[in-house]
């Protein structure tokens, strides 16, 4: 029998600042899920407040303590349909005075469960959260991990509620439809991770945004579609969420997490902030422009041209590095060592281990430098930049991005069997943790450069024999950002 667990979204038109309009739309959409049977509600980030504001005065008469009438009046729902809410304010910590950007989850019961204080926090007015087990609760059906908004943008957080055994992920969000689509993320977070998401968007006009066709989106834990919505006023969605045997399936999570290597990650744990010379603490070369160039095999006895073909060139004057995907025979290597020599050129090939088995390899300034079987990633200095050769399996989890670009990572290239769109997402999602990322596959190839601001990381990609080419700065990939309020324990425990 197909098991599954109703799911509402309160898909908010909040009105800033409206705090009595807000809280009463919030209260019957609410209650009207309930009665619609509806296990789990969730609802928006800010749902009472509205988003925008200038800075702590301004904010001050929209907060609420976790006794005010708005988690009062949830609690009363809660408790009267025996149901899970989730729903996110602007909290006011009595003992401290802080503000905090908060979700709040009341049990069936009506007693607080969970409490989740952003950790990508608005500077204006809001403290950071930090990590807690008040951000994970129980249910019926499992453990679930709690989110709010840009939280998801960060890889660890979403991986360390999965590893404290989190199978379904609850997003409070105010994500707004341009720049980069909220849906792109939650995406990359659920194939990371092997748990489902559900999160709840808001719709309407905030006073610096319009998120009007804002989108609410649920993901099953292998990635499926269970609701992609938008709304130009109130809607309340339903997702019919799967079940195993009464619970959240969890081998999808449980693999991914076996699968990690913690050895590999230490430097996740390294302090960055506030670096004044990033470059100089690690010693990288003096940064400037290099160009990548993936070549894609074409099928037959000669897939790739020879030395002399425009397709090994490059733009003038460049540095260069070249990745090949694997399988490819016949590459002149000597001639490569040769020309790396000169320092233009370095190159991503595989070469025999005495056992005869394929080892990828970078070479560069007349050096061949192995992946050996023990290892997943490898960096050397070449011109201006910091590369990582890195293991096409170890790029599905967030930590290895973030572990090489703390340590002055520019590229991180790789080899790959192939390349559908959740491997290209994937790979995606890692150049947020600014370093560019290449991979060359047999049947295509891709490049991914950090963003700019709130944009999209920009891809460049090719599904057909030829060059995939992007010149990078590493001006730009040397400045690093980090969310490092994280669980290193549990994201280091071995």
């Amino acid at each position: 029998m197909d098991e599954r667990l109703l799911i509402g979204i309160v898909h908010l038109n909040v009105r800033h600042g409206a705090v009595a309009e807000n809280r009463a739309s919030l209260l019957t959409r609410t209650e009207e899920a309930a009665e619609r049977g509806a296990r789990i509600i969730v609802a928006p980030e800010l749902a009472v407040s509205g988003y925008s504001f200038e800075g702590m005065d301004e904010i001050a008469p929209y907060t609420e303590e976790l006794t005010g009438e708005t988690v009062t009046a949830l609690s009363r729902i809660a408790r009267r349909f025996g149901v899970c809410v989730c729903a996110g304010l602007a909290e006011h910590d009595r003992k401290t005075g802080i503000f905090y950007n908060s979700a709040v989850v009341l049990g069936p019961d009506g007693r607080l469960v969970a409490r989740h204080r952003k950790h990508v926090a608005e500077r204006r007015w809001s403290c950071p959260g930090q990590p807690s087990p008040a951000s994970l609760f129980e249910t019926p059906w499992g453990k679930v991990g709690v989110l709010i908004c840009a939280d998801s943008y960060y890889g660890l957080l979403p991986r360390s509620m999965a590893l404290q055994g989190a199978d379904l992920l609850l997003v409070c969000a105010n994500w707004p439809p341009t720049g980069l689509d909220p849906r792109e993320i939650w995406r990359a977070r659920v194939l990371e991770n092997g748990t489902g998401l559900v999160a709840a968007n808001r719709t309407g006009l905030d006073r610096m945004m319009d998120c009007r066709t804002a989108p609410s989106f649920a993901l099953a834990p292998d990635g499926a579609v269970l609701l992609d919505e938008t709304a130009e006023d109130t809607r309340t969605f339903f997702v019919e969420y799967p079940l195993e045997g009464h619970r959240f399936p969890s081998r999808l999570r449980e693999e991914m997490a076996a699968a990690r290597c913690p050895r590999d990650y230490n430097a996740i744990a390294l302090d960055s902030s506030g670096l004044d010379d990033f470059p100089g603490m690690w010693g990288l070369p003096a940064s400037g422009l290099i160009e990548i160039r993936c070549l894609v095999p074409s099928p037959g006895p000669t897939p790739l041209p020879g030395m002399g073909d425009p397709s090994w060139a490059g733009e003038s004057g460049i540095p260069r590095v070249l990745v090949l995907p694997p399988g490819i025979h016949g590459v002149p290597l000597q001639e490569i060592i040769r020309q790396s020599r000169e320092g233009r050129t370095a190159m991503v090939t595989e070469t025999r281990s005495p056992s005869g088995s394929a080892l990828p390899a970078l070479v560069s300034e007349g050096r061949l430098t192995c992946l050996s079987p023990d290892k997943n990633s490898v960096m050397v200095d070449f011109s201006p930049a910091r590369i990582a050769l890195v293991r096409s399996e170890s790029l599905r989890h967030p930590e290895a991005a973030v572990a090489l670009s703390k340590q002055g990572c520019d590229i991180i290239v790789s080899q790959a069997g192939h390349l559908d769109d959740d491997t290209r997402l994937l790979l995606g999602v890692k150049s947020l943790e600014r370093a560019a990322v290449a991979v060359a596959t047999p049947e295509g190839a891709t490049i991914c450069e950090p963003p700019e601001g709130h944009e999209r990381w920009h891809e460049t990609m090719l599904r057909e024999p030829g060059v995939c080419a992007a010149v990078v700065d590493t001006a730009r990939t040397r400045k690093k950002r980090f969310l490092d309020r994280v669980d290193l324990e549990v994201l280091l425990r071995r």
